[in-house]
């Protein structure tokens, strides 16, 4: 078996990241096309991320028969995805072809395919994992109030910062981008998105969320966009419907 410390340190020697990776998946594709693969989500997004979007290559390292193919391959990930670090192996490619070639090869597109189904299936986790932990305070704020110490230790842990909310703080701009470009994955793109609303004190919530949370008397939804929060706070037109 492979140990977390052993998975951070193969991380660090293909990404030369110093931080630990925020998550990972190791899997084992079976079917109609095998490979392996281990794929990690970074904690920090590069300062000049945005900058080189559309000309940034995908990071993962494309193996055939453990044998290096290519460091960064176009067409393994989509352009949104491109701060995912890993490696693929595959004994279905061929090996002596040239790159060109590889990527009109339809089994890459089988593989990419694949490569972003479990990406976003390790994205939703997070999220779900999240989210469910935010269920289960609500719930405890319903209940009486306790003692003065335990009270402390929960806005302590309430305030603490969870995994997926870190991984939206850097790369929400990726899954936006996603949204705007993979027709195929929208819609499992948009269940990952947060927006901050009037009633959720400061953070930020998903769509499904606010659909729980709606009053039934409630028949559309607003939205605002500007510079920052504080200047959309403060915006006359947004008072009108806090008072409603």
């Amino acid at each position: 078996d492979v140990t977390e410390e052993e998975y951070t340190e193969f991380y660090k020697s293909i990404s030369k990241d110093y931080l630990d990776p925020l998550a990972y998946t190791h899997f084992n594709a079976e079917g109609e096309i095998e490979f392996k693969s281990i794929l990690y989500l970074p904690k920090k997004a590069p300062f000049d991320m945005m900058d080189n979007y559309w000309s940034k290559k995908s990071e993962v390292k494309l193996f055939v028969r453990r044998v290096l193919v290519a460091e960064k391959f176009d067409e393994l990930l989509p352009r949104y995805l491109n701060f995912v670090r890993g490696v693929v192996d595959s004994d279905d490619l061929p090996l002596n072809v040239s790159r060109e070639q590889l990527q009109q090869n339809k089994i890459m597109k089988v593989i990419s395919k694949k490569l972003v189904r479990k990406v976003l299936e390790l994205m939703k986790k997070l999220a779900k994992e999240e989210e469910s932990g935010d269920d289960e305070d609500e719930e405890k704020e319903d209940e009486e109030e306790k003692e003065e110490e335990k009270k402390e230790e929960k806005k302590d842990k309430a305030d603490e910062e969870g995994t997926w909310s870190k991984f939206w703080k850097e790369f929400n701009k990726n899954l936006k981008m996603g949204c705007y470009e993979d027709d195929s994955n929208r819609s499992k793109l948009s269940k990952l998105l947060r927006f901050a609303t009037t009633k959720s004190e400061g953070k930020e919530i998903s769509l499904d969320k606010y659909l729980d949370r709606m009053q039934e008397s409630q028949e559309s939804i607003y939205y605002m966009s500007g510079d920052s929060m504080d200047v959309m706070m403060k915006a006359p037109a947004l008072q009108i419907f806090k008072k409603k």
